[in-house]
């Protein structure tokens, strides 16, 4: 499975290069056969190496950092949920009943969010896994059975009475999973209220705004 990647800066060899050519052709030039000759070599070469290190930018490397156990399961989880996403998208595309894919409509929307919002902030709650684990495999092979059904020529009691029963369920599961999707953001619904009032009672409290405001909101 493949890692996250991070960029690490690493020096570049040039400025040490430089600054070893610096050295060595001032080592040319004089006899160095006395001290001071070695200490013009050395700073030569010293300046040489600083101004070619202020010119020449690091190296940039991508590596790739190995994901913990924890990211590891997510990514498998965030993978099978696409998978089952996928699935369900291709089956309900052979739908052609106008209220089921009206259902069915709802029930991708709110499991796109929800998919993506599991990406963006690797939230993997018991109902997003039920989601993905569950409720999707299953409605897709109930519109897999119902366009077997539909292609049948003899249309039966048998086989109407299940199509019927098939679009019972996907109206139900888009009821459902509207309402999944609201229960996942209760919590951040609590918060913001808290929040905001926290912020109303200490405005009325400053004086900055009237406590009239505060009660017409309430």
């Amino acid at each position: 499975m493949t890692g996250k990647t991070k960029i690490i800066r690493k020096p570049s060899p040039w400025p040490i290069l430089i600054g070893a050519l610096g050295w060595a052709i001032v080592c040319l030039i004089l006899p160095m056969i006395q001290l001071w000759h070695y200490l013009i070599a050395l700073l030569i070469g010293g300046i040489t190496y600083f101004i070619a290190r202020k010119q020449i930018p690091d190296q940039e490397i991508e590596v790739e950092v190995p994901l913990t156990p924890l990211e590891q399961q997510q990514q498998a989880q965030l993978e099978a949920a696409r998978s089952a996403l996928t699935g369900l998208q291709q089956a309900a595309a052979k739908i052609d009943d106008p209220a089921m894919t009206q259902d069915l409509r709802k029930i991708d929307s709110v499991c796109r969010q929800i998919v993506e919002e599991m990406e963006q902030r690797q939230r993997f709650n018991d109902q997003a896994r039920r989601l993905v684990d569950y409720y999707l495999p299953m409605l897709t092979k109930l519109l897999l059975n119902y366009d077997e059904l539909e292609a049948d020529p003899l249309q039966t009691q048998n086989i109407q009475n299940s199509r019927e029963n098939i679009k019972k369920t996907v109206k139900l599961c888009a009821e459902a999973f509207v309402k999944q999707w609201d229960d996942l953001h209760e919590h951040q619904s609590m918060e913001i209220q808290a929040d905001s009032d926290v912020l109303e009672t200490l405005l009325v409290k400053q004086g900055l705004v009237s406590p009239s405001f505060k009660e017409g909101r309430e």
